[in-house]
């Protein structure tokens, strides 16, 4: 048994790995959190009301294994203070705060990711980051069965490209273009099973699913029989876009959209075959369970 510490446990991505962490019954879980959080309290997980700022502090706060989820203001900071206590702490292992795919240079949300990754890889610890494409997640918001689980860490956001309460769809890029897709509960249980390798590789990549956008089109039409209104956007439409006067919001929401018609969501996976006993949800699956009534 080791100790892992969850930095955003309470919350997001973190959340489910945190569940699944508890679910494996092999470790002992502490979440690092700004706030407290008795939901998991209650679940008998130590929670650590830290400040992110002060490496003192979280130095104490840290053992073992650091299995990082930060999220919120200037996280950028955050995450290098957790890097830097952990190495003060001696800690075995660490995970920087991914958990899409390398596309640091296309959304700008994610820039401060890689300056994460780079401190990462120079600090001498052991490491890894978790790369697990787009979260399948996405086409949760107001499907018809199981919306808690549907989401999953992707509570309280509008659906990505493919809106199947409104019937319509984004097809970014070249329709052929293949992306990965996963479930973030799926994401957790990877991550639970990944502390129990005895070596990581700098890169721990998963796939719950690979598909392009026209076959999820398709998957919706044979098991839902719903035509969706397609929209297509082509890197130029979308560079052209961000050109202009918009918001953060859709900002971010057409960098992703290109990063997917750039390729950025597209790779082959590693983890999958190191851990053969987890058995990630399809997209067909997961459209089945949550977007029909059988």
């Amino acid at each position: 048994m080791v100790t892992v510490a969850v930095a955003g446990g309470g919350g997001g991505i973190g959340s489910d790995i945190v569940q699944a962490i508890l679910k494996s019954n092999k470790h002992e879980v502490i979440v690092l959190s700004r706030s407290s959080q008795p939901l998991l309290t209650k679940q008998g997980v130590d929670v650590k009301i830290v400040d992110y700022g002060s490496v003192e502090q979280l130095e104490v706060t840290l053992r073992v294994i650091s299995c990082i989820a930060a999220y919120g203001t200037n996280s950028t900071a955050a995450e290098l203070s957790l890097l830097e206590a952990a190495k003060k702490a001696h800690v075995a292992r660490f995970v920087p705060s991914e958990w899409n795919s390398p596309c640091h240079d296309v959304v700008d949300l994610y820039s401060g990711k890689g300056t994460v990754w780079k401190a990462v890889q120079s600090s001498g610890l052991e490491y890894t980051r978790f790369i697990n494409g787009l979260w399948m997640n996405v086409w949760g918001p107001g499907c018809i069965r199981d919306e808690e689980e549907a989401l999953g860490a992707y509570k309280n956001r509008p659906p990505f490209a493919i809106d199947l309460k409104a019937g319509t769809a984004i097809i970014p890029g070249d329709p052929s273009q293949k992306m990965v897709l996963t479930k973030t509960q799926d994401v957790g249980l990877f991550v639970a099973a990944a502390l129990d390798l005895p070596n990581w590789e700098p890169e721990s990549r998963i796939a719950g699913d690979t598909l392009t956008f026209t076959e999820v089109i398709q998957l919706v039409k044979r098991i839902c029989g719903k035509d969706l209104r397609i929209t297509h956007m082509s890197v130029e439409n979308l560079q052209e876009l961000l050109k202009g006067d918009i918001d953060s919001g859709e900002r971010f929401y057409y960098q992703l959209l290109l990063a997917v018609a750039l390729g950025r969501m597209g790779f082959e996976p590693t983890l999958n075959d190191l851990c053969p006993d987890i058995k990630p949800v399809s997209t067909a699956e997961y459209i089945k369970r949550h977007w029909t009534c059988d």
